[in-house]
């Protein structure tokens, strides 16, 4: 089976985790050839090469038509979509260019003979036929050994997001709350900050540094607040997994999808988002290394049953197993001569803009070096 799967950003965080790794370890176990690229860098002449062809999010025009073509050709189409994005919350950074974008988001989606998606909840919310499930997996830490929690030393409470957050109930529980260190990975650190708690900021980083240096603060305690809306309730665990692989115990808000993962008090902490449910389960948490050690190895053991990259690689076999199934039971009707004009000239538009695109590069080089 010939892949070719595309995104906005192939090297970026949502990218790497959903298609790259768990596609990579898949075709190189099963010898399929894969084919990763964004969607700016891709060609008719890629698409033409593959039997099945994976679009992250995609949104626009351009995709659809390539999405067109690979079912054209006959070959089979996968709509990758791992949040509800036709139903963005309003503290979402790019919600706004999101909403611009429904229309094709939606004919993207349609145009497609699975729809593979992070949950099972996400999948019956956009209520689609086509939906199955590929959930995530926690990134391996190998046979590193578990953390040991010194109750003698301050405790590191680790908040992480790529994009902003709606909680603000957290910030009353955190002030003044002795013996911690706070510190926070990526965007919220502004908010934090803003809300007079003193933090140490961190970059965003890719997800193997990340788990790397969440392993290496001095007793790390993840706190994960979320909000509770349809859009918050249809993501995935996903950071959960992570920080139960790395050995880190965590407190999570109890909404989905962390009220379905979670074993309150066995594998984690379930909280309630309310300040004062926070910081009684941040004081508690805080005071007792036996009780972070304990949480963090059941986590470990959970994870490992249920959310390795082996079980990633399973779920996309068999959604890249029935797009090609569907597919062959579907009849396309043969296309017209307009569509047959307009690809041939999307061609010759599309083969002058790569050179140009590859001389702008080279420019850009050039640059780079004299500098």
């Amino acid at each position: 089976m010939k892949v070719l799967a595309l995104a906005g950003d192939i090297t970026g965080l949502v990218a790497q985790v959903r298609l790259v790794v768990p596609l990579r370890g898949l075709c190189e176990a099963l010898g399929w050839p894969l084919t990763l690229k964004s969607f700016h860098d891709c060609t008719r002449k890629d698409v033409g090469a593959a039997e099945v062809l994976i679009v992250q999010r995609a949104a626009s025009g351009r995709v659809w038509r390539l999405q067109r073509l690979m079912r054209q050709q006959g070959g089979a189409v996968v709509y990758e979509i791992d949040d509800l994005l036709t139903a963005v919350a309003p503290h979402i950074s790019n919600q706004a260019a999101l909403l611009k974008r429904q229309a094709w988001l939606k004919r993207c989606m349609a145009e497609a003979d699975v729809v593979s998606v992070s949950t099972a909840r996400l999948g019956r919310e956009l209520m689609l036929a086509s939906a199955i499930e590929v959930s995530n997996h926690a990134w391996p830490v190998g046979d590193l050994a578990l953390l040991t929690h010194d109750p003698k030393q301050p405790v590191t409470l680790l908040f992480a997001s790529s994009d902003r957050l709606a909680t603000d109930f957290i910030y009353p529980a955190l002030r003044g709350l002795p013996g911690v260190e706070v510190v926070v990975v990526g965007p919220p650190a502004a908010a934090f900050e803003a809300a007079g708690i003193a933090v140490r900021s961190q970059p965003l980083m890719p997800r193997a540094q990340f788990v790397a240096f969440a392993r290496s603060l001095p007793n790390p305690l993840a706190v994960i607040p979320l909000e509770d809306s349809r859009f918050a309730a249809c993501k995935s665990a996903v950071k959960w997994f992570d920080y139960a692989e790395a050995g880190v115990p965590t407190l999570c808000s109890a909404v989905s999808p962390y009220a379905e993962v979670v074993r309150d008090g066995i594998t984690g902490a379930l909280v309630r988002n309310e300040p004062q449910a926070w910081r009684a389960a941040l004081q508690a948490a805080t005071g007792d290394a036996a009780w972070r050690q304990r949480v963090a190895e059941a986590a470990r053991l959970w994870v490992r049953e249920h959310h390795t990259l082996a079980y990633s690689m399973l779920a996309w076999q068999q959604a890249l197993e029935a797009a090609l199934a569907r597919r062959a039971a579907v009849q396309l009707a043969a296309p017209g001569w307009v569509w047959q004009a307009r690809e041939g000239l999307s061609t010759a538009v599309e083969n002058q803009l790569l050179k140009l695109r590859a001389i702008n590069r080279a420019r850009l080089a050039q640059r780079a070096q004299r500098r």
